[in-house]
């Protein structure tokens, strides 16, 4: 058969960078197109500058090299520009499934629980979503900040959890201590912003304290469990509960716009942290996560909670105390 010469071949790169337009000397690409983006976006190594930014994909706090848009509040880690369009991830239970890359819609990741309005690796058959930070995870050897040793993965573990203190059934464990971190605990945000304080908070995984004062937390003023993973801040002596400082969607970017519900215009996710006026929907005061109309001349107001599609926040964090 003669093939057409007008018919032009599929494009059937997984590459995400759709167009490379400038590089440095080391080859890194520095100015990019990107298919989730309508702007060039620019690589970036200064973390100092941006640290308090949040990547647009695995929806943590800039970390490492990224890249930004000189045009809106759009951010990615450099590994997240990077993610190829489809993959197959290795838990995922659907048979021969290829997971396609997804963005601009609210998901529950299938691993973690949480809700998230970042990139996801969406399954086509069973329409189960995957966040970055859950698909980078991997049964191999492991490093934890807060352990000397290397932790490995093991698929039937019968113990405790050292991070939040849960019983476990699978874990990254060291073979030389009685040292044992469960996978979702694992993927615990690093550095996290909380109202609580101007700083940002490391996650802290050892309590230097003696004093019996050291060890509340300052959110809920309840005492803490000395031997669990914990958010602080060096400079003001801040500590807190993982779970009060996470909150119910601590994956959810303030700013975005939220593209479903019925409301005739665009809605934008906004934390009120002062006066909290009425929500629209229940009448209660608009604390924390909230949905507000773009259009100047619209009141509307509602919490998220008022509206969100899957009813709760995470169940990884409303079954332990920590």
């Amino acid at each position: 058969m003669a093939k057409n010469e007008d018919e032009k071949p599929l494009d059937i790169s997984l590459n995400s960078i759709t167009n490379v337009l400038e590089r440095n000397d080391a080859g890194e690409a520095t100015i990019i197109e990107h298919f989730k983006h309508n702007h060039y976006l620019t690589l970036s190594d200064k973390i100092r500058e941006y640290g308090n930014k949040c990547c647009d994909g695995c929806m943590l706090l800039i970390s490492d090299s990224f890249y930004y848009c000189s045009e809106c509040e759009f951010f990615l880690h450099k590994a997240c520009a990077e993610l190829p369009k489809m993959k197959p991830i290795w838990f995922h239970l659907c048979p021969l499934a290829t997971l396609v890359l997804t963005s601009d819609n609210i998901f529950r990741c299938e691993i973690c629980d949480f809700i998230s309005n970042g990139f996801a690796y969406k399954c086509n058959e069973c329409g189960r979503h995957t966040c970055p930070r859950c698909q980078a995870l991997r049964p191999d050897a492991l490093s934890c900040p807060g352990h000397e040793h290397p932790l490995l993965y093991y698929f039937d573990f019968d113990g405790r959890c050292s991070a939040c203190g849960l019983d476990i059934n699978r874990a990254f464990s060291c073979k030389d201590c009685n040292y044992s971190v469960q996978p979702l605990c694992m993927l615990l945000p690093t550095r996290v912003s909380h109202k609580c304080d101007e700083h940002l908070l490391a996650l802290t995984y050892h309590d230097i304290h003696d004093y019996s004062k050291h060890h509340y937390c300052d959110i809920c003023e309840r005492k803490r469990d000395l031997k669990r993973w914990f958010y602080h801040c060096t400079t003001c002596d801040t500590s807190a509960h993982v779970k009060c400082i996470l909150g119910e969607y601590p994956f959810i970017k303030t700013g975005s716009i939220y593209k479903e519900g019925d409301h005739p215009h665009s809605l934008t996710f906004v934390k009120k942290i002062k006066l909290y006026p009425e929500c629209t929907k229940c009448g209660e005061p608009c604390e924390e996560l909230a949905l507000e109309c773009a259009e100047p001349e619209c009141n509307y107001l509602v919490h998220w909670k008022c509206m969100n599609p899957y009813a709760s926040g995470s169940r990884y964090l409303t079954v332990r105390d920590f």
